[in-house]
């Protein structure tokens, strides 16, 4: 049996764990918070531009922008995979990354070429093991730089796309439902399906009249396009992580409560046990003088 000074030890110990936990959850609960009334803000828009991307490019001839050409080749994918840099967020980064792993398994024979982009150093670290051609790999994205490095990352993917190296861009990340709740997304980006569900379904539909003209409208709206979905999914992954982080440490924190309470029943225990061991020596100390001094 431990000793009481090393069941207080232990209790000390989970004590300043659970603090650190704690402390984490309230940190991540403010930034869940900060993201999430981001996130919603932002997704009218992109969903809007999604929508008028679609019906825009039903309306135009696929030759005026290498953006709505479908490419010769069919057999070169691009996965642009969303995970954390760190860890402590539960099954955030391991459930994806597994997700990813089926996915590869069940659709590699259908490509000649599979090229990663990085958005997280779980991902990268993972995925870097294997023999694998890595296009880019982004670390350090926060609420604070995601914007730039979105606008880089589109940039990265259009031409990648345009230039013939691939023919087909996913994006890979944990779409933000609630607190509890993310759902694994697989993105169709490029080429852009203009049988998207969310769309005007019109068989004949009217065409727009372009100001300036019509090449600069679909040049500008595609690029903005990119990069609005881009910059969507890094939200949804930024948010995400604050979710399940958030989660992890409310969780820990509860174990840690659970174990402390464990160890405080334990340590009354072993006290009383101990107490109990004294006095009887005590009594029987007790009982051996008296007999002694009576004979």
């Amino acid at each position: 049996m431990a000793s009481l000074r090393q069941i207080k030890t232990k209790i000390s110990s989970v004590t300043g764990t659970r603090r650190i936990m704690s402390a984490m959850k309230l940190i991540s609960s403010v930034k869940l918070q900060k993201a999430q009334a981001q996130l919603v803000s932002f997704r009218p828009y992109s969903d809007a531009l999604k929508e008028t991307t679609v019906n825009l490019a039903k309306r135009c001839d696929p030759e005026l922008h290498p953006l709505l050409r479908k490419p010769k080749n069919t057999k070169n994918l691009h996965l642009v995979f969303f995970t954390s840099d760190r860890g402590l967020c539960g099954s955030f980064n391991s459930h994806l990354i597994r997700n990813l792993e089926n996915y590869i398994k069940e659709e590699s024979k259908n490509y000649d070429r599979i090229v990663f982009s990085f958005i997280g150093r779980r991902g990268k670290d993972h995925f870097s093991k294997r023999d694998i051609e890595v296009y880019n790999d982004f670390i350090g994205v926060t609420e604070r730089n995601f914007t730039d490095i979105s606008g880089q990352l589109s940039d990265s993917i259009s031409n990648d796309f345009v230039s013939g190296k691939s023919s087909e861009v996913i994006l890979i990340y944990n779409h933000f439902k609630s607190a509890l709740t993310q759902i694994i997304t697989y993105e169709k980006l490029l080429p852009i399906d203009i049988n998207d569900e969310n769309s005007s379904g019109e068989e004949n539909p009217i065409d727009y009249i372009y100001e300036p003209n019509r090449r600069r409208v679909l040049n500008h709206v595609l690029t903005q396009y990119i990069e609005a979905r881009v910059e969507r999914a890094i939200q949804e992954s930024l948010t995400s992580e604050h979710a399940a982080r958030m989660t992890a440490m409310e969780n820990a924190t509860s174990n840690a409560d659970e174990v402390i309470n464990k160890l405080t029943l334990l340590f009354n225990k072993t006290r009383q046990a101990k107490i109990t061991t004294e006095l009887m020596d005590i009594v029987n100390g007790t009982e051996a003088l008296s007999k002694g001094g009576a004979e």
